[in-house]
Protein backbone atom coordinates (compact mmCIF):
# COMPACT_ATOMS: atom_id res chain seq x y z
CA UNK A 1 0.00 0.00 0.00
CA UNK A 2 1.31 3.20 -0.78
CA UNK A 3 1.01 6.45 1.19
CA UNK A 4 -1.20 8.67 0.08
CA UNK A 5 0.14 11.50 -2.45
CA UNK A 6 1.03 15.07 -0.66
CA UNK A 7 0.14 17.83 -2.86
CA UNK A 8 2.55 20.63 -3.31
CA UNK A 9 2.00 23.65 -0.48
CA UNK A 10 0.38 20.80 1.58
CA UNK A 11 1.64 19.24 4.53
CA UNK A 12 0.84 15.62 5.79
CA UNK A 13 -1.77 15.75 8.84
CA UNK A 14 -0.28 12.18 10.06
CA UNK A 15 1.65 12.12 13.26
CA UNK A 16 4.20 9.34 13.66
CA UNK A 17 4.05 7.84 17.45
CA UNK A 18 7.75 7.56 18.63
CA UNK A 19 8.42 3.76 19.77
CA UNK A 20 10.48 5.28 22.68
CA UNK A 21 8.38 6.65 25.82
CA UNK A 22 7.95 9.86 27.11
CA UNK A 23 11.00 10.73 29.97
CA UNK A 24 8.11 10.05 32.61
CA UNK A 25 6.98 7.10 31.31
CA UNK A 26 7.17 3.60 32.49
CA UNK A 27 5.60 0.43 31.17
CA UNK A 28 3.00 2.82 29.31
CA UNK A 29 2.29 4.66 32.79
CA UNK A 30 3.03 8.15 32.75
CA UNK A 31 4.51 7.58 36.17
CA UNK A 32 5.53 11.41 36.45
CA UNK A 33 4.63 13.75 39.61
CA UNK A 34 0.70 13.06 40.45
CA UNK A 35 0.57 16.91 41.80
CA UNK A 36 1.56 18.68 38.45
CA UNK A 37 -0.18 15.97 35.49
CA UNK A 38 -3.48 14.39 36.34
CA UNK A 39 -2.64 11.47 33.82
CA UNK A 40 0.22 10.58 36.25
CA UNK A 41 -1.62 11.03 39.63
CA UNK A 42 -4.31 8.71 37.47
CA UNK A 43 -1.52 6.30 36.36
CA UNK A 44 0.10 6.20 40.37
CA UNK A 45 -3.55 5.34 41.71
CA UNK A 46 -3.31 2.43 39.42
CA UNK A 47 0.11 1.28 40.61
CA UNK A 48 -1.47 1.63 43.77
CA UNK A 49 -4.70 -0.45 43.80
CA UNK A 50 -2.80 -3.38 41.54
CA UNK A 51 0.05 -3.38 44.30
CA UNK A 52 -2.56 -3.72 47.02
CA UNK A 53 -4.57 -6.25 45.15
CA UNK A 54 -1.10 -8.26 44.91
CA UNK A 55 -0.69 -7.74 48.28
CA UNK A 56 -3.55 -9.06 49.64
CA UNK A 57 -3.57 -12.22 46.75
CA UNK A 58 -0.01 -13.06 48.80
CA UNK A 59 -1.76 -12.87 51.94
CA UNK A 60 -4.25 -15.13 51.36
CA UNK A 61 -2.63 -17.25 48.71
CA UNK A 62 0.32 -17.53 50.78
CA UNK A 63 0.80 -16.47 54.36
CA UNK A 64 0.66 -13.22 55.93
CA UNK A 65 4.08 -13.29 56.53
CA UNK A 66 5.30 -13.20 52.69
CA UNK A 67 2.57 -10.33 52.09
CA UNK A 68 5.02 -8.43 54.63
CA UNK A 69 7.63 -9.52 52.89
CA UNK A 70 6.34 -8.36 49.24
CA UNK A 71 4.81 -5.15 50.64
CA UNK A 72 9.04 -4.22 51.55
CA UNK A 73 9.92 -5.38 48.38
CA UNK A 74 7.26 -3.00 46.27
CA UNK A 75 8.02 -0.37 49.31
CA UNK A 76 11.59 -0.80 47.95
CA UNK A 77 11.03 -0.74 44.53
CA UNK A 78 8.79 2.53 45.20
CA UNK A 79 11.43 4.38 47.28
CA UNK A 80 14.14 4.69 44.37
CA UNK A 81 11.75 7.05 42.13
CA UNK A 82 10.77 9.16 45.24
CA UNK A 83 14.80 9.22 46.47
CA UNK A 84 16.04 10.04 42.73
CA UNK A 85 13.06 13.00 42.45
CA UNK A 86 14.25 14.40 45.92
CA UNK A 87 18.22 14.35 45.00
CA UNK A 88 17.01 16.10 42.01
CA UNK A 89 14.75 19.10 44.10
CA UNK A 90 17.67 19.45 46.56
CA UNK A 91 20.48 19.34 44.43
CA UNK A 92 21.99 22.61 43.03
CA UNK A 93 20.38 24.61 40.81
CA UNK A 94 23.43 25.03 38.96
CA UNK A 95 22.88 20.97 38.17
CA UNK A 96 19.86 21.50 35.98
CA UNK A 97 21.69 23.43 33.21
Amino acid sequence: MSDPEVREGEESTEVEESPVPARDEKFGLNLGNPLESEGAAFSWLVVVIIAAVSIGAVAKLISPLASVLWTLILLGILAVPIFKGLRHQLGSPDEDE
